[in-house]
């Protein structure tokens, strides 16, 4: 099992990924764009995705509605700047555990890495 992170700020959710990594035990796996993803996602398909803004495929809640499309029984997380309750509302059906601020720190990555630990 693994998690895949789509970004193209690695270096800079550093900290984020390594909490996250170390609170669930999993390997991480990155990758920097949607055509990418799709290749992993059906030839090696992680437990978790962590989609983040500014992706080339779009704006994350819509690469979460076609990586659904891929494989509906991935866990998705959505890096995201809007409000809890506006989130909420966008995200709705489509089965996102969990929302990222904008610039995760490591503490954001312990508190995800709860979340992941309660579907594994």
């Amino acid at each position: 099992m693994h998690i895949l992170i789509v970004t193209r700020r690695a270096l800079d959710l550093a900290a984020f990924a390594d909490a996250l990594g170390q609170g669930t035990g999993l390997d991480l796996r990155f990758t920097d764009g949607w055509v990418n993803s799709q290749a992993t996602l059906k030839t090696i398909p992680p437990a978790f995705v962590v989609l983040d803004e500014g992706l080339r495929g779009g704006p994350p809640l819509e690469l979460a509605k076609k990586l659904i499309q891929i494989n509906a029984m991935i866990n998705i997380a959505v890096v995201s700047p809007l409000a809890h309750e506006a989130f909420h509302e966008a995200s709705e059906g489509l089965g996102i555990l969990a929302q990222v601020p904008v610039n995760p720190t490591a503490a954001d990555g312990q508190a995800l890495a709860e979340v992941f630990r309660r579907f594994m």
